[in-house]
Order: structure tokens, then C-alpha cells, then sequence
């Protein structure tokens, strides 16, 4: 069963300006509550561990997120990733594709679409709408983690 979640927003730095931001794990991973970058695999694929709360579960998600596109002239990114609950309640798969554009009036507009799997005990989650509130904290709290680094 996938999750597919669509989010955008508005920040006010130039488009180049973002898209050095989203594609440099290291600065990513300063927003994301719970998330830790351990390892550089290679120039695009890299190893972490995140932390959930899934309604009376919580769980660290111990795996792998690999930029598969990167076209810095489109400023166009699609993300997969796959991480295994250390304890076996369950394992997710992510697909994410972002897409920037320079707004008009000045600053950035950024979309973002998931799709995101979760199997085992953690997939029952996904039916009672707790993965999308959950999505949606995230979402928010690196939405605004983003505008703040990016206005230092």
C-alpha cells in the first residue's frame, strides 16, 4: 500500500540558492527531526537513520536514500529511499520528486511529490491517516528548519 503525499511552498531566496540547499545531504539532514546522516556510499547515495513516532509506536528507520536524478538546469530531483525497523515492526520505501521554480515575483517555488510504502506492522498505520498527519509535522517543521537556514 503507497502513500502518495503533494506538498509546495514559497521561500524567498533565489532558485540556485535552494537548490544547493536541497541537494546537499549534510545541510538536508539539519532539518529532519530525529535524522542522522552516518554514511557517504558514493556521490549520490547515502546512508542515515530516522527516528518516528507512528501513533504508539515509535521507530528507527536504519537505510538508504539515493538521489537518482539531479538536473541542476530543470532544478528537477528524484529521490528513492528504503530503511528497515530495527526491531522488525516493518520496513518503508520512498520515492520523492521535487521540482523548483523562480517565481516572478521574486524567491522560490518548490513542489514536492511522495510516494511512500510501508510494510509489516507499521502498515497498518497508513489506513487511518496516521501516516499523513505524521508526513505533514515533518513537512512543516523542514519547511520552516529550511526558511531559517536558508535566511541565515
Amino acid at each position: 500500500m503507497a502513500i502518495e503525499i503533494e506538498k509546495s511552498f514559497d521561500v524567498p531566496q533565489p532558485v540556485d540558492e535552494v537548490w544547493t540547499f536541497l541537494t546537499d545531504p549534510e545541510r538536508i539532514v539539519e532539518c529532519l527531526p530525529g535524522a542522522t546522516l552516518l554514511e557517504t556510499i558514493d556521490e549520490r547515495t547515502y546512508r542515515g537513520e530516522i527516528g518516528l513516532r507512528l501513533g504508539p509506536i515509535g521507530t528507527r528507520f536504519d537505510g538508504r536514500i539515493r538521489f537518482d536524478e539531479l538536473d541542476a538546469e530543470r532544478h528537477h530531483m528524484v529521490m528513492t529511499g528504503e530503511g528497515k525497523d530495527g526491531r522488525g515492526a516493518g520496513s518503508v520505501r520512498m520515492t520523492m520528486e521535487s521540482n523548483l521554480r523562480q517565481r516572478e515575483e521574486g524567491g522560490t517555488r518548490i513542489r514536492v511529490s511522495q510516494s511512500i510504502a510501508l510494510t509489516g506492522r507499521l502498515a497498518s498505520f497508513g489506513r487511518g491517516g496516521v501516516i499523513q498527519s505524521v508526513a505533514s509535522v515533518m513537512f512543516s517543521r523542514f519547511t520552516g528548519c529550511l526558511r531559517e537556514k536558508l535566511a541565515q
